[in-house]
């Protein structure tokens, strides 16, 4: 009967339609996931899940570092928090602090600095930190954000590793220089980002689309700024 009871209370916590005084009650109940439960729920005030991000039970406190409720400076707390899992919610979550972000840039926890190097609100100068940083992956993320300036994306053209620079290429902001160096380099996966971004120049999706690579050259068919005659001398040439 006890298991049943909290089944339902799990279900209430959950449901979108509980009011915020009730979801308040049940932050105080024996039950693990049913505080789980509260502290995902976006109805949720901000004072309950000031309360559980002091939860004994790291995956509560994992969905309030995820709730769009939780106050900034909760966030800033939760940061600093034993768990790698509950700190890459704070660098994920879209309301936290820069100053914040700079702090879990230099986090031992690869996926939480990638958060880092993903996230909208993260500084340049946090973000020219993470250039350095020795996970291919985490620099791919800091390429792909859009916020990303362009010495910074000038630095990751070259990157070692391919998929950094493809990351580049696929940059809405990368500036048509680097999309030309870009647009001859060895991995044909580097290349076909260049031909599918949209800014790419149409003298650079003339030069794709002599490309060798079958990949590349549909690329360049499906961008919508091919040129019609560009298009017209390609059913030429098939």
């Amino acid at each position: 009967a006890e298991v049943r009871s909290w089944k339902v209370w799990e279900a209430v916590a959950e449901n979108s339609n509980t009011p915020s005084e009730a979801l308040s009650i049940l932050a105080r109940n024996k039950n693990d996931g049913v505080r789980k439960k509260v502290a995902e729920n976006t109805n949720t005030l901000s004072e309950t899940l000031s309360k559980l991000a002091k939860d004994e039970n790291g995956c509560v406190r994992k969905e309030v570092a995820k709730n769009p409720n939780t106050l900034v400076k909760i966030l800033s707390k939760l940061a600093k928090d034993e768990k790698a899992c509950v700190r890459r919610e704070v660098a994920k979550n879209p309301n936290t602090s820069s100053e914040t972000l700079s702090e879990l840039a230099k986090d031992g926890d690869w996926l939480v600095r990638g958060a880092v190097a993903g996230n909208p609100n993260t500084l340049s100068e946090t973000l020219s930190i993470l250039v350095e940083d020795g996970n291919g992956l985490v620099r791919g993320l800091v390429a792909g954000n859009d916020n990303t300036p362009t010495e910074i994306l000038s630095i990751l053209a070259k990157d070692r590793d391919w998929s950094v620079r493809r990351e580049v290429a696929g940059n809405p902001n990368t500036p048509s220089e680097i999309l030309s160096i870009l647009a001859k380099d060895g991995d044909w996966m580097v290349r076909k980002a260049v031909a599918e971004n949209l800014n790419t120049p149409s003298k650079i999706l003339l030069k794709l689309a002599e490309d060798g690579n079958e990949l590349v050259f549909e690329a360049v068919v499906e961008n919508a700024n091919t040129p019609l005659e560009t298009l017209f001398e390609l059913t030429k040439d098939a």
